[in-house]
């Protein structure tokens, strides 16, 4: 009886040994398990932070400022397009609207334009196929009659701060009450809805799950919050002609762009945590840097909400007032894109298929199965279920050359 030679199988896939978790991978350019650099690259820091290249949008440095890969994670990058031009006409009607002194439109477009560009990305991100609507429907009308009933209870003590003319002062012992209390309070009430989501365990136990929660429950807030709060200024006309430009401008932007852009980080980066596991296998990996990192995000967040409080009370420039705010939404988008990336590169992942092919749906590559891209390096959770459980259903099939006689 003779051997048959042994003849390679064309499906095998190559692997190498990851130099962090040291365990057998796919080869390619990152490790589909950990989703650090299979070879070390410059520039990419510690490899529990991987600052290279961001696991939502990895063709973007960790540190490259962007609204759209940060507010919007689920999205490639092809589809984060038509949401850039989205803000763009956002920020044009503000614009539009001051100019023209329309206080009623812009108190409108303030306070629903990012409320609903928000709900059009949880379409587009399958949050309405992957999530109850029961759950969706009870955040927003959680933070819908907190943001009214938050208005109701400190409009009298906010009164000179949030009246007309924007920018108007409180001064003496109220500083602190309304510069710290007001704000800080009502942190702790927008981030109710996802607290409340959270206790009520919900079936799925992923870090974007969190942070769709936790920036809808904000932004239903603090939408709620300011048309409730500005309502009265609706009785002066639909043209103020009594109101100065300048005043209209800064008021567009605070309250249509800093106050929704920083409520929606927040809010996200929240509910990401509340929702972050870490899986069996990386439990004992770098357990204190990544609390350390998240724990600091989280100081971040208080320290930036009491200085928004504190220069809002404050007898300050009302253009000095708009900077404060929009270095704060900068700084709270930060924040939110480290925190997601953390929790995507250090949560639980889906059951791993190493031998089975899958299209990457961020650079478009036939990889295997894995946590994370063995091309690009994306995470595999920063796609919707949706989209992950049709991939896995049609998965790729590699043609084969007919054998020739």
């Amino acid at each position: 009886m003779t051997e048959t030679p042994d003849t390679p199988d064309e499906d095998a896939v190559p692997t190498t040994e990851c130099r962090v978790c040291k365990v057998d991978v796919p080869a390619g350019k990152y490790c589909g398990l950990c989703g650090v650099h299979l070879n070390e690259e410059p520039g990419d820091g510690p490899e529990w932070l991987r600052v290279t290249a961001s696991c939502v949008a990895p063709e973007e440095h960790l540190l490259k400022p962007s609204i759209t890969s940060s507010l919007f994670p689920h999205l490639s990058h092809r589809a984060r397009t038509p949401f850039r031009v989205l803000l763009v006409v956002l920020l044009a009607g503000l614009v539009a609207c001051a100019l023209l002194r329309l206080p009623a439109a812009l108190i409108a477009v303030a306070a629903l334009g990012l409320p609903l560009l928000f709900l059009i990305y949880l379409w587009e991100s399958d949050a309405f196929s992957d999530l109850p609507g029961s759950t969706l429907a009870l955040t927003a009308v959680l933070g819908i009659a907190l943001g009214v009933g938050w208005v109701f209870l400190t409009g009298a003590m906010m009164a000179r701060s949030y009246g007309v003319p924007l920018g108007s002062g409180i001064s003496g012992y109220r500083i602190l009450r309304n510069g710290l209390g007001v704000p800080l309070g009502g942190l702790i009430l927008m981030l109710v809805p996802a607290l409340v989501i959270r206790l009520l365990r919900p079936p799925t136990r992923e870090s974007l799950d969190g942070f769709m929660i936790g920036a809808l429950g904000a932004t239903a807030f603090t939408a709620a919050a300011t048309l409730t709060r500005l309502a009265p200024q609706l009785t002066t006309g639909m043209v103020a002609h009594n109101r100065p430009m300048s005043g209209l401008l800064v008021e567009a932007g605070i309250r249509g762009v800093a106050m929704p852009l920083t409520a929606a980080a927040v809010g996200g980066l929240i509910g990401a945590a509340l929702w972050f596991t870490r899986p069996p296998s990386k439990v004992d990996q770098h357990p204190g840097y990544v609390r350390a990192v998240l724990l600091g995000c989280g100081i971040a967040v208080l320290v930036v909400y009491a200085g928004i409080g504190l220069i809002d009370v404050a007898r300050v420039p009302q253009w000095l007032q708009l900077a404060v705010h929009l270095v704060v939404a900068v700084v709270a988008l930060f924040t939110l894109r480290v925190g997601l990336h953390l929790a995507l590169l250090h949560e639980a992942h889906d059951e791993i298929a190493s031998d089975q092919p899958i299209l990457c749906p961020r650079c478009g590559h036939v990889v295997p199965d894995m946590a994370f891209c063995a091309h690009c390096g994306a995470a595999t959770r920063a796609s919707s279920r949706t989209s992950r459980t049709e991939r896995r259903e049609n998965r790729p099939v590699r043609e084969r050359r007919p054998e020739t006689p």
